[in-house]
């Protein structure tokens, strides 16, 4: 509505300085005609007032030389203006194919002819010729200049007339449009404040919202803890029962409970790890830590649970948190028992500044379309998530956790293996193993030389290099 206001507003804008611009111009023609009128008027008066002077002097002996002369001079001037006149209404179009030129031309040349024969005296045939054509001549020439003056009038009227309408719609909207511009504008902007209130509002619900789903997961997983430690705890209990272990089914049951309790556990940790991730509150306690020895007791912590892993890592030690190293490594071995093939390695070592852990499986790997967004959480694979029996936590905190300290990790598809390779910058020689000063600094370093260590090529079994 306001756009198409906006452009009747700028049609009438165009129509009234169209108006008066036709108005202008036919007006300026109109005086040109009248300006020719009036020349070919004097021509015709002064070339009949010579005339008359001439044959007034041959009858009664009078001399008039010196006013014949000056009306000879004012019908050659009047003669000039005469054509200018002609030639400007021709340009500017206002003859509009009429035969003004043809009459002009016709009555210009009997009467510079008639004032060639009085220069020589021969006044009765200039009094002739002015009888028979002059007259003629002029008639034709002015009923002309009249209809082109006539016609150029009703332009200017009708141009007017226009004009004047055109004033009148502009001042209509001038008290119509103005107001209910300035009414819509006004009920656009209120519009948009209310827009932006509601916006603001389910902003800060979403908010709360999102505050309140990390408290119920922190508090959830706190819960939930306490229980999963009294059931491994008297599980463990059990089964150093002797009768428990004379019996073969017992223990199977036992290794089932430990293993899936063991499961609920990892989960219950990425829940609230993930939470912390959300509220900012994750924290890292640095120290130096001895890689092989952590992946040695994260992997006999999950033999119970049916993992077979074969650990070759070499001796390194990488300044990390080592609680959350182990949930890196606890992470990526439970990801490889679930989704994985049976033959499980971790292999390590030390490569520049950096230790590379790998763990690879003889399994399928993820699918083309998801293996780029492989760290996300919740990815999905159409209305499946990519990895089934996981709420998809898994490998998203794998990456926060590595990256928080100072790493990287990245996965990869060689040889028919599913790897994932974690870099970790190697600890320095004067870093404390409990100290927390500098740690962050340390580690912000150690990971700026990363790049280097992360572009060579990554040995396999066999020394080959992809």
């Amino acid at each position: 509505m306001t756009g198409l206001a906006l452009v009747f507003i700028i049609g009438v804008v165009f129509a009234v300085a169209y108006g008066s611009q036709r108005i202008t111009r036919s007006a300026t023609d109109l005086h040109k005609a009248d300006e020719t009128l009036r020349a070919a008027t004097v021509v015709r008066a002064q070339v009949a007032l010579s005339v008359f002077m001439a044959s007034v002097d041959d009858q009664f002996g009078t001399v008039s030389t010196a006013a014949q002369n000056l009306s000879q001079n004012e019908a050659l001037v009047a003669l000039a203006d005469l054509d200018t006149g002609v030639g400007e209404l021709r340009a500017d179009g206002a003859s509009r194919g009429t035969s003004l030129d043809d009459r002009a031309a016709e009555f210009t040349s009997v009467a510079r002819t008639t004032l060639d024969y009085l220069q020589v005296g021969g006044w009765s045939e200039a009094q002739q010729l002015a009888d028979a054509e002059l007259n003629d001549s002029f008639r034709a020439l002015v009923d002309e200049a009249v209809f082109i003056r006539n016609d150029l009038r009703g332009q200017v009227q009708a141009s007017d007339t226009m004009l004047g309408q055109a004033s009148m719609v502009a001042r209509f909207l001038v008290a119509f449009f103005v107001p209910v511009a300035v009414i819509l504008t006004y009920r656009e902007l209120v519009r948009r404040q209310q827009h932006e209130v509601e916006l603001q509002r389910r902003l800060d619900l979403e908010r709360e919202l999102a505050v309140a789903r990390d408290e119920f997961i922190a508090n959830a997983s706190h819960e939930l803890r306490t229980p999963l430690t009294g059931i491994t705890g008297m599980a463990m209990i059990l089964e150093e029962d002797p009768a428990v272990k004379n019996s073969e089914f017992a223990s199977e049951l036992l290794d089932v409970i430990i293993g899936e309790s063991g499961d609920l556990e990892r989960m219950v940790e990425d829940l609230l790890t993930t939470a912390r991730l959300d509220a900012g509150a994750l924290q890292f306690t640095f120290g130096n830590v001895e890689v092989h020895d952590e992946v040695v007791e994260v992997a006999a912590s999950l033999t119970r649970s049916g993992l077979h892993v074969s650990v070759d890592c070499a001796p390194g030690r990488v300044r990390a948190d080592q609680l959350r190293l182990r949930q890196v490594v606890r992470n990526l071995l439970s990801n490889a028992k679930k989704y994985g093939g049976p033959d499980v390695h971790v292999d390590g070592s030390v490569e520049g500044r950096t230790y590379l852990l790998t763990v690879s499986d003889d399994g399928l790997g993820l699918p083309d379309e998801i293996a780029a967004n492989a760290f996300q959480r919740f990815v999905h694979q159409g209305h499946e998530t990519a990895t089934t029996d996981s709420v998809g936590l898994g490998l998203s905190i794998v990456k926060s956790l590595t990256d928080g300290m100072g790493g990287s990790v990245k996965y990869e598809r060689v040889a028919g293996r599913t790897r994932f390779l974690v870099r970790l910058p190697l600890a320095t020689q004067d870093a404390s193993a409990n100290g927390d000063g500098d740690d962050a600094a340390a580690a912000a370093f150690l990971s700026r030389a990363m790049a280097d260590d992360a572009a060579r090529p990554t040995r396999v079994a066999g020394g080959t290099s992809v």
